[in-house]
């Protein structure tokens, strides 16, 4: 009972500090700044107000323990589990790709043609204020967004989803995996878009499960960021004519049978099993230790 309790006071206290940070957030549309500018002072202020703030303090405050220590941040992360994590995501990007389009193309039944009409509406005004910020040729914007929407959006939702809600329910002896499509399936929810949901919840997972295998959250910041920037460089390579347009449809099939994405699935699904094998990825078989409390 005192566990279910712990949770309900972590959470709380986690979404309302949560909800504060964006609401000081949204006051930085008051100030008189350039369009582009704005946005990403909106960027830095959601992910260290809304965040990496709210995570970090939730664990202070409810527990009295060192914040970092409980986020797992004092740990310096792996190579070889940044290897495997990159290995993963690299290989797993045709099947991702497919399900991306699968899930873009669901067409819901009849009486919910509203709510659809409406999701579509508003995943498309979210599409084309990502696509003002990072749609350009220029290089100085081009790295601000790989800073601020590659690597601080990657750390922070980190801290917010796995540092503080996956890390809190497992340390609440939550069964592991519960835990981590818990976090993963509120990651993609407050993301509010109903045809990207399923591919995000698989990403929220992959993180969840790399943060679980690794105990250190930069492991899972680091693929997080990886998986924001590829599509920063990505659209920017497209527009200097360096990569086809259709880059961002590998492994997508339309119509016939998604082979690619098949053996994609296939190859992710063999490699995890291989380094659980070895016994590299312990996660799968030993909890993270309790955290100690402060006296």
């Amino acid at each position: 009972m005192k566990k279910f309790i712990d949770i309900c006071q972590f959470v709380l206290v986690l979404f309302g500090m949560m909800i504060c940070g964006l609401f000081l957030t949204t006051m930085i549309g008051l100030l008189p700044l350039k369009w582009n500018a704005m946005q990403w002072c909106i960027i830095a202020g959601q992910n260290i107000l809304a965040f990496i703030i709210p995570a970090i303090l939730t664990w202070k405050f409810c527990f009295k323990t060192s914040p970092l220590h409980a986020i797992e941040a004092d740990k310096a992360p792996s190579l070889r589990m940044i290897g495997i994590a990159i290995l993963i995501y690299v290989v797993g990007i045709p099947v991702l790709n497919q399900i991306v389009y699968w899930n873009q193309e669901i067409n819901l039944p009849e009486y919910l043609s509203g709510f659809e009409q409406w999701c579509r509406q508003m995943e498309e005004q979210a599409e084309e204020l990502t696509k003002g910020l990072i749609n350009t040729t220029d290089l100085l914007p081009t790295i601000i967004n790989l800073l601020l929407i590659g690597i601080l959006t990657g750390i922070g939702e980190e801290f917010f989803f796995r540092g503080a809600l996956q890390r809190m329910l497992i340390w609440c002896k939550v069964n592991p995996h519960v835990a981590i499509w818990t976090a993963a399936t509120v990651f993609s929810a407050l993301h509010f878009q109903f045809f990207g949901f399923v591919p995000r919840l698989l990403l929220g997972a992959f993180f969840g499960y790399l943060y679980w295998w690794s105990a250190s959250i930069w492991v899972n910041a680091f693929a997080h960021a990886l998986n924001n920037s590829l599509v920063i460089v990505s659209t920017w390579c497209i527009n200097k004519g360096l990569i086809s347009e259709e880059f961002d449809m590998m492994g997508v099939s339309e119509g016939s049978v998604p082979l690619l994405a098949i053996i994609s699935a296939i190859a992710v699904g063999f490699i995890i099993s291989f380094f659980i094998s070895r016994g590299v990825l312990v996660g799968a078989r030993n909890l993270p230790p309790a955290i100690p409390q402060k006296s």
